[in-house]
């Protein structure tokens, strides 16, 4: 048991109570809490303690069920998040379960304040006063989503019309590093179609200089949704997703322009 969770201890025998001192509790009436071996946890978060007091740090490890989880230099487990380990970005759902899911050959952005650089990809985005920004651990979205969503953006008018970035793998589609932006765009048409959208059209737009495909659909003439595609990297695919009410379209320019 981790007393005080002090992370240079590593096992129940750090610290030891002399029979006289536990013999003196006894006799006050006093109780010492011992947990067992299994799932612990405290105000931080959760850890994994096994039968000798000692905890995996740094590590994986797989649940009985067959869940695997990954637990940070701390030893507590990681959640909703993309951990790195070993040059490769798992995704983990809001309950420390890995999804399956693994990504290599991909930088995620930084942020420095409202201003969001990538160079790897090289988006880059300076956020509008008002806006509100949205990280991927709070979109909801890494424990069902098999692309690396980076964030979202939403208008100030709070009609919830937003903009998301993703990373697509090529290698989650049958033609793998051969697919191309079209096929993207295609498959995102069907879906739209499926769920009663109208596609306007498939065109090319240009946003921060960059060309992408861009996919229009229109929801019975008061919501529109917005899909830009391009490829970066070895294999994957940079995906601009916008949904908007009508009255929103200049907040919506006004975020799509600020991307450079």
């Amino acid at each position: 048991m981790k007393i005080g969770r002090n992370r240079g201890i590593k096992t129940k025998a750090a610290k030891k109570i002399t029979a006289a001192a536990l013999a003196a509790l006894l006799a006050l009436g006093g109780s010492l809490t011992a947990y067992g071996a299994g799932w612990q946890q405290d105000t931080t978060g959760w850890w994994y303690e096994r039968e000798d007091g000692t905890y995996p740090v740094s590590t994986w490890y797989e649940d009985t069920d067959g869940s695997w989880y990954f637990f940070n230099e701390q030893g507590y487990m990681v959640s909703n998040c993309y951990q790195l380990i070993d040059g490769n970005f798992y995704a983990f759902g809001s309950d420390g379960r890995w999804t399956g899911t693994m990504f290599s050959h991909i930088a995620p952005g930084i942020w420095n304040g409202t201003n969001y650089s990538n160079e790897w990809s090289g988006f880059h985005m300076n956020v509008p006063a008002g806006y509100e920004i949205v990280p991927a651990s709070a979109t909801g979205t890494i424990g069902a989503s098999k692309s690396f969503v980076e964030f979202v953006v939403r208008t100030p008018d709070g009609t919830g019309s937003a903009m998301e970035l993703e990373y697509a793998d090529a290698y989650d589609f049958t033609n793998g590093a051969a697919t191309t932006p079209e096929y993207l765009v295609s498959m995102y048409s069907v879906m739209l179609a499926l769920s009663g959208y109208t596609i306007e059209g498939v065109t090319t737009a240009n946003l921060g200089g960059k060309t992408y495909i861009k996919l229009a659909a229109d929801g019975a003439g008061m919501i529109k949704r917005d899909f830009y595609c391009r490829k970066v990297g070895d294999h994957y695919f940079e995906c601009l997703s916008v949904m908007y009410w009508l009255a929103s379209k200049p907040a919506v320019d006004t975020m799509l322009g600020a991307i450079y």
